[in-house]
């Protein structure tokens, strides 16, 4: 696991209550180069985002979008903006929010299942590229601000 944050030490406690830290490797933070080089490296990509009890949830978390370009499937759960990059099935597996045992069916299926895991991440990367991509991103800004130009009778503010 990669990254760090509120929960990265309850991660570490629980590997050891359990007895898996020499099968677990918690990272903590990582440079952007080496999360490319683990993303390389993995089968899969997992990501449980759950809502805050304030009710705060994030938008379209970054690492699934560079998860899904790296060619990884993804594991992740129907939260914010991650069911409008990861299509059920096809992509990658999602699961409601605090579904842990939904979760890790679907990953050990991707673990058992190379050419799955392969088959995803390749419709993922395909999806991420004409999709997500930088230039499809900035196309979509353009049209937006062609359209706000070119809006007969609009009045246009100047100083």
């Amino acid at each position: 696991m990669a990254g760090d944050g509120d929960l990265l030490e309850v991660c570490q406690r629980m590997a050891q209550v359990l007895g898996v830290t020499a099968a677990v490797e918690l990272l903590g933070r990582c440079p952007h180069s080496e999360v490319g080089a683990l993303m390389q490296q993995a089968r899969a990509f997992v990501q449980h985002s759950v809502r805050a009890l304030s009710g705060d949830s994030e938008g379209t978390p970054v690492a699934v979008i560079e998860a899904g370009a790296s060619g990884l499937p993804v594991v992740a759960t129907r939260h914010a903006g991650i069911p409008d990059v990861i299509i059920e099935g096809e992509t990658g597996f999602l699961v409601d929010e605090g579904d842990v045992a939904g979760m890790a069916a679907y990953m050990i299926q991707l673990a058992r299942g190379p050419a799955l895991a392969a088959g995803m991440g390749q419709a993922g990367r395909k999806r991420i590229e004409e999709h997500f991509s930088m230039e499809k991103s900035i196309g979509n800004l353009w049209k937006i601000i062609e359209s706000v130009i070119e809006q007969p009778g609009r009045a246009h503010a100047t100083r």
